[in-house]
């Protein structure tokens, strides 16, 4: 009888450290199981859903930041990048042919290099796996790695960089710009910009060896 009823207290004991188990998590703690396509990145999900939520949490005027990620993150929309070519080629200012080539052959690898990646990992964007997050703009496909804007914007931004611009390149800051814009407006997490950076600039730099216009 004494073990019967060791047993039985036990039991009871278990269940309710089960109960009570989930109150004691953390609300931003990641409670979504991640699909197989998500395993090489499970430890940088962790860390993304970390720093998003501190992003939403810590901002006090977050109505206003939110509209001025909103704007800058639509001048990194694709007609922002054909209208500055057009004018570049009809000023004809000097490297204004290098820069519209060199441009042209990064986008014409860039662009279908992150549609394989994007669909190779199919992440999911931040809405759908953190509690508590909403997207403030509509994005345009489904998933969220790479950060398309992020890198086309740095693409366009080393381009420019390399043929236009020597030591200090401003359109760097527009285009740090753009990737914040992206976290902010919850549509990405950090490790999608980062990497959305780095497939841009590795590309538009290959790009202009290729044409040797560096």
């Amino acid at each position: 009888m004494t073990l019967l009823f060791i047993k039985t207290l036990v039991s009871q004991n278990r269940h309710a450290l089960l109960i009570k188990l989930p109150c004691t998590l953390n609300k931003n703690a990641i409670l979504v199981h991640q699909t197989s396509h998500m395993a090489p990145l499970s430890r940088l999900h962790q860390w993304d859903v970390l720093i998003l939520n501190r992003v939403f949490q810590g901002v006090r005027y977050r109505q206003h930041l939110t509209n001025f990620a909103e704007t800058v993150s639509r001048t990194g929309d694709g007609p922002f990048y054909v209208v500055i070519a057009i004018i570049v080629w009809l000023t004809k200012i000097p490297q204004a042919h290098s820069f519209c080539m060199t441009l042209a052959l990064a986008f014409a690898i860039e662009r279908p290099l992150y549609f394989f990646i994007k669909n190779s990992f199919k992440r999911n964007r931040p809405e759908k796996v953190v509690p508590g997050i909403r997207g403030v703009v509509v994005p345009a496909d489904q998933f969220s790695f790479p950060s398309g804007h992020t890198s086309a914007a740095f693409c366009f931004a080393t381009t420019a960089g390399m043929l236009f611009v020597n030591s200090y390149n401003p359109f760097f800051l527009w285009a740090v710009g753009i990737g914040l814009s992206r976290v902010i407006l919850a549509v990405h997490f950090p490790g999608d910009v980062i990497a959305g950076a780095v497939v841009g600039s590795v590309i538009a730099m290959i790009s202009g060896l290729l044409l040797s216009t560096l």
